[in-house]
């Protein structure tokens, strides 16, 4: 899967995560900030489980917040493999 197509699915991933409190225009709106659209704990759990389960990256949700703040850096994070807790 390339890139683009990777952020895309994210983003479908993170919108079904928000469980209708999450607009693709809402995050347009926030660059794409989970953060800014008020993304729960809840929420950031349903979007790593799903990561988990559809693209098959274990996401580790003991990673710094910043890994997990937009749609860019969850793909990134994605790319490179998954996350390590930090330290």
């Amino acid at each position: 899967m390339d890139s683009s197509a990777l952020r895309s699915k994210i983003l479908d991933l993170a919108i079904a995560a928000g469980d209708g409190s999450v607009t693709a225009d809402e995050l347009a709106a926030t660059g794409y900030s989970l953060r800014d659209v008020g993304y729960t704990s809840l929420s950031y759990m349903r979007l790593i489980d799903s990561i988990e389960n559809e693209v098959g990256v274990y996401l580790d949700p003991e990673a710094a917040i910043e890994h997990y703040e937009t749609i860019d850096s969850v793909t990134a994070l994605v790319v490179a493999g998954g996350a390590v807790a930090d330290a």
